[in-house]
């Protein structure tokens, strides 16, 4: 049987000297995996990149059961070839698909989702400016697209900060605005297990607020960035009861620190 689809390439596991196992998200079968023969005299392997994004006609057949589907035919919808050249953005794209391989559940395919990492792929392909906040912004929005989505309730802290924090006489430090992971929302009682600290929080207000358009908007320092990642994974990993492990984190906090 044959079945025309669009796939995104999340990852690739070379099988044999002529083929590859193809692990990827597709518009009619969601999280799957396939076959593509790879090798030949006219190799098209150099088009299973990382979020590559390719219309596939696939072959399987239904009577041997659960046997993987066989890419036919393949041909990129779009070149994208920043994602292939520029150090950064392909370091973010390693990192995506790592991210969706570790919480995306083979299951039905999900329309919304396909066109969120579509459009997200194109966006960074595209942008100039803010780069090295997009691999946040992703992080963020996928909880949305995941059914997780924190409700942005923030107030900023509760009076203004003192320079005498934890001095006599000065403002308590839990007056401050904290994500509360658990609950999904900000609040100003602050739980040391469950809670971002205040300049995490402000972060995290800010990228919900900012569109991609204006990434360049969000300054912060490397170190803020790797911690509200790590921050975010866990906020991921507590939602999603999976143990979330990145080996891209390393490469990321080498890039953009």
């Amino acid at each position: 049987m044959l079945t025309k689809s669009r796939i995104i390439v999340l990852h690739t596991i070379k099988h044999s000297d002529s083929g590859m196992v193809v692990q990827c998200y597709s518009d009619v079968k969601g999280r799957s995996a396939c076959y593509f023969f790879a090798g030949g005299k006219h190799s098209k392997s150099a088009m299973m990149f990382p979020l590559s994004m390719l219309d596939v006609v696939l072959f399987s057949r239904h009577q041997e059961g659960n046997t993987m589907p066989v890419i036919k035919e393949a041909a990129p919808v779009c070149q994208l070839p920043n994602l292939k050249t520029d150090i950064r953005k392909g370091a973010i794209s390693i990192f995506m698909c790592e991210l969706l391989l570790k919480t995306l559940k083979e299951s039905s395919p999900d329309p919304s989702l396909f066109v969120f990492l579509s459009n997200s792929i194109m966006l960074l392909e595209a942008v100039d400016e803010g780069v090295e906040n997009f691999h946040l912004h992703f992080a963020v929005n996928l909880c949305k697209v995941l059914g997780y989505m924190p409700e942005d309730n923030y107030s900023g802290p509760s009076f203004p900060p003192n320079p005498t924090v934890g001095q006599a006489g000065g403002s308590n430090p839990d007056s401050r605005t904290h994500f509360n992971f658990t609950t999904g929302k900000f609040t100003h009682d602050y739980s040391e297990a469950f809670c971002f600290q205040p300049e995490e929080s402000l972060l995290l207000h800010q990228i919900m607020s900012t569109p991609l358009a204006a990434l360049r908007e969000i300054t912060c320092s490397g170190q803020m960035r790797n911690r509200f990642l790590t921050r975010i994974i866990d906020y991921l990993s507590f939602h999603t009861s999976l143990r979330i492990e990145l080996k891209s984190l390393a490469v990321l906090r080498e890039l953009f620190s």
